[in-house]
This record gives structure tokens, C-alpha cells and sequence, in this order.
């Protein structure tokens, strides 16, 4: 197969940087510069410009639009979908950071924060705790993204509960720190 791992990420991706080609599969950049030269070369690869983006694309001339993305998700952090951070940023204008490591007072969202996926946009963020002695789904903190539909709450509120469920957690409840935001209502 030629190509290797760089014909396999420019084919899974669609439309890619070299760095997100390379990021795929962790690749350095002298093993995937060869790879991609030659994907460039027999035409399996079309440098293109995306309005936007600083460095030069790569379209998969397999690539075709998708349908429109309908659906609700929370993500992990570890998703593919915002694995490599910068491509997330380029895609949907979403700048994620975890913020595990990053002391208390200076969290933005919070500790480990969910990313809530709406009909193909990155429109919320949700900082969870399971409470297992209160049987509690906590949601510790919520912000919701500007541009985000007005059915954003309605839809998270549907995926907290299946998130709970999942967790074996029969309650659902918002901590102080999070009544600012939006109202969740989870009669």
C-alpha cells in the first residue's frame, strides 16, 4: 500500500496538514515527509488552501462531503474527534485544553471536562463527577459555547442522563459553581 500510515490518516482525515497527517499516527516528521511527498506526487494527495488555515492542506482525492451530522455526544477527552488539538481548533473553532494538571484557581472549564458534540458542532463543555456514595451524577461546571442552537441544554440534559445511567447513577444534580450557567432541569 503506498503511502503506508500517511495513505491510511490521509484517507481516514479527508482534508489534513502535514502535521495532522503526521499526528495520526504519531509519526515524526523525517519518517512522514517521504510518505507524503510521494502521495503528493502520484496524485493520491492535492495540496489545496482552506480559507483559515496558516499551513498548506492536503485534500484525499477519495474525499467527498458528508451527509449533515445529526446527533448528541459527550466526548472524552481521548476522542478522536479532539485528540490532536489544533486540528480541532482549525475544524470547529473549539480550543480544548485538559485541565488536569492545571491548579484549581486557574481552571477555565474545569478538572476533566467532556466536550458536548451537537449535530456536527462543538457546542458545550461539561466538567462531571460521579459521586458514588451519593449516587450522584454532578455537573460541576457548564459553558455553553457562543453560537451554540437554542436546543443545546435540552439535548445535553438527554445525554447527562444517559451518561448516568450508564454510570449506574440514578441521580443527577448541578453543583453551585455551575447554577451560573444555563439552567439544567432534570424532572
Amino acid at each position: 500500500m503506498p503511502g503506508g500510515n500517511s495513505w491510511r490518516a490521509a484517507q481516514a482525515l479527508g482534508i489534513a496538514t502535514a502535521h495532522d497527517l503526521r499526528d495520526y499516527y504519531r509519526l515524526s516528521p523525517a519518517d512522514a515527509q517521504p510518505p507524503l511527498e510521494q502521495l503528493v506526487e502520484e496524485g493520491t494527495l492535492i495540496p489545496v488552501r482552506v480559507e483559515g488555515w496558516q499551513p498548506q492542506a492536503y485534500l484525499h482525492k477519495d474525499a467527498r462531503a458528508g451527509r449533515k451530522p445529526r446527533g448528541a455526544a459527550l466526548l472524552s477527552p481521548f476522542d478522536p474527534l479532539v485528540w490532536h488539538r489544533p486540528r480541532t481548533e482549525r475544524l470547529f473553532g473549539f480550543r480544548y485544553r485538559l485541565e488536569i494538571y492545571t491548579p484549581a484557581h486557574k481552571r477555565e472549564h474545569g478538572y476533566y471536562v467532556l466536550p458536548f458534540l451537537l449535530d456536527g458542532a462543538l457546542v458545550a463543555r461539561v466538567d462531571l463527577k460521579a459521586d458514588r456514595k451519593a449516587c450522584t451524577l454532578v455537573v460541576q461546571r457548564l459553558h455553553i459555547e457562543r453560537g451554540a442552537p437554542p436546543h443545546t441544554v435540552d439535548q445535553l440534559v438527554g445525554e447527562l442522563r444517559r451518561m448516568a445511567s450508564w454510570l449506574g447513577l440514578p441521580n443527577l444534580s448541578v453543583a453551585p459553581a455551575a447554577a451560573n450557567g444555563p439552567p439544567l432541569a432534570f424532572d
